[in-house]
Parts: structure tokens; C-alpha cells; sequence
């Protein structure tokens, strides 16, 4: 694939690009207030994707936007973001941007005995990335932020233990936060759980797999009752939670990538462009070329 963004592999290499003169001693973590950023350097940055995680407190942030995939915000005062490796993220931002940030890779959590990416959905791209916060959640946020940023700048014997700790009470804090917000309850129903696993699964195999009945047999359900359940719980059905997936990712390869119409077709997994062209446009309403020059 013949990619138009930039990838970042590791923290630091990501900060010589941007011209931020500081560098991390612990190359899966960092944290820094965006108050330190260069005030002459990087105010804008282009469509790019990076190897780690990313959470972003924003305080006050006048002229600043920010674009995560298709969304795009520019009222970010109180919010916090959050990106993972699978994100396309460009921004723009003003010398008075005030904040947090954190970078971090999930083998950083590695002693957390849970599962990262089903306990921490914030992250998902299927997911709203950004958190609008209240004015106590803020406040508690910025002290969570405040540890988390003094104790690692403080020499210490179980600095990174420490940090780990931290690190993890804050993405609980931010968990905890987006349930109450959604009043939604941390156990899950036997269907709620069921969807959840699909979704998982599609996200992980939409190129292989593109029939329900594929899903159905690795969940230990009938296509029928998968369909109702997931038609009950996201007023979707599953053809058309893969049909989304599908098509996020193919106008993901057509806006960020220079493939032609037939090599996006044949790594998206269908057997012939023209199948790869009519599945777009019935989908769409508009064919791929078209969607491209838009």
C-alpha cells in the first residue's frame, strides 16, 4: 500500500518531526503540557498514524481543532481525546493550547492482567473518541494529569511501577466518567456482551470474513438470532455492522493511499474490482473514483 500519511513508530521519532526538543527516557511512555510545546514550530500537522496510544486532556484550546478519522472537533475546552495505532489523526493548534498529553504503548500495561482493548473502548475506532467533561471532572482529571506528569519527571527507584499505576487509574477515571455520562452500567447483559464480542470480531476480520454466518459460527449462535440481537442493541443489523466497517476502511485506503481502485479492492478482500466498485456505491451512493475526487 503506497501510503500518503506518515507512521510514526516510536515517541521520540515522532517528536524530532515535530520539532519538540524533549525526549522520553521510557520509550513506551511519555507525558508533557502542551504549554511546552515550541510556540514557532508544528501549529499544524497533516493526516498522520503512530504505533502507541494517545490521551489528550484539553484545557483551554481557542483556534485549536483537532480531526480523528471523520471526526472532527474544534470546541475542545474540558475534553479529553483518545487515539490508538489504528487512527488517522491530523490537528491544528494555537500558541495558548493548554493541557495534556500522554503517549503511551500497550506494552506498557502489559502487568494488567485484563484485556486492554475490551476494557478500555474509548480507544475503539467504532467508538466517539472525544469525552466532553464537567467542571469537577476536570479538576480531578488535572490533578490525576498533575501526579501522573510530576512523578514522571521525579527520580525514582519504582518510578515506571508508579507511573504504570497512575496510568491505569486514570484510564479507569476517564471509563468511569464515559459510563456515568452514558449512563451506562460496567456489567454488561448476556446480549450486550454478545454484540460486543461481534463488533470485536469484525473489526478483526471484516477482510476475511464478510457473511454473518462466518460471525454467527465463531460466537456459537445462529445467523438469525445474532442478527435480532444485534438489531435489539444497536438498531443495526450485522450485515450492516460489517458493511460500515468495510466501508470505513475502504474510504480510509481511497482518501489516504495513492492504490488504484482494483489493489484497494483485491487487500479489502473481494474477488474482483467491480464487486469492490458496485458493494461501494450501493453502500454509498456514490463509486469510488467519485468518492476519491470529492
Amino acid at each position: 500500500m503506497k501510503n500518503t500519511i506518515k507512521t510514526f513508530k516510536e515517541i521520540n521519532e515522532f517528536f524530532e518531526t515535530t520539532g519538540f526538543e524533549k525526549r522520553t527516557d521510557i520509550p513506551d511512555f511519555f507525558i508533557f503540557k502542551f504549554d511546552e510545546l515550541p510556540r514557532d514550530k508544528s501549529l499544524k500537522m497533516s493526516p498522520y498514524q503512530k504505533d502507541f496510544y494517545q490521551i489528550s486532556l484539553i484545557l483551554d484550546a481557542k483556534d485549536t481543532s483537532v480531526n480523528i478519522n471523520e471526526q472532527t472537533n474544534e470546541t475542545l475546552e474540558n475534553t479529553l481525546y483518545f487515539l490508538s495505532p489504528s487512527h488517522i489523526f491530523s490537528w491544528q493548534r494555537s500558541i495558548k493550547t493548554t493541557g495534556f498529553n500522554v503517549y503511551f504503548k500497550a506494552e506498557f500495561l502489559n502487568f494488567y492482567s485484563g484485556d486492554f482493548k475490551t476494557e478500555f473502548s474509548l480507544f475503539d475506532l467504532a467508538q466517539k473518541n472525544f469525552l466532553k467533561l464537567s467542571n469537577n471532572e476536570t479538576k480531578e482529571l488535572i490533578y490525576d494529569f498533575e501526579k501522573l506528569y510530576n512523578e514522571f519527571y521525579t527520580p525514582n527507584s519504582y518510578r515506571i511501577q508508579i507511573i504504570q499505576s497512575f496510568l491505569l487509574s486514570i484510564l479507569f477515571k476517564c471509563k468511569s466518567i464515559e459510563e456515568a455520562n452514558n449512563n451506562t452500567s460496567k456489567k454488561l447483559s448476556k446480549k450486550e456482551e454478545l454484540v460486543f464480542k461481534f463488533q470485536n470480531l469484525v473489526g478483526n476480520s471484516y477482510i476475511k470474513h464478510k457473511k454473518v454466518a462466518d460471525y454467527a459460527d465463531a460466537l456459537n449462535v445462529s445467523a438469525n438470532s445474532l442478527n435480532q440481537t444485534v438489531k435489539s442493541i444497536t438498531g443495526k443489523t450485522a450485515k450492516e455492522i460489517i458493511s460500515v466497517k468495510i466501508i470505513q476502511e475502504a474510504k480510509r485506503q481511497l482518501k489516504y493511499t495513492t492504490d488504484d481502485i482494483a489493489e484497494i479492492a483485491y487487500s479489502m478482500g473481494f474477488d474482483e474490482p467491480t464487486h469492490f466498485v458496485r458493494f461501494f456505491k450501493k453502500s454509498t451512493g456514490t463509486t469510488p473514483n467519485e468518492y476519491r475526487k470529492a
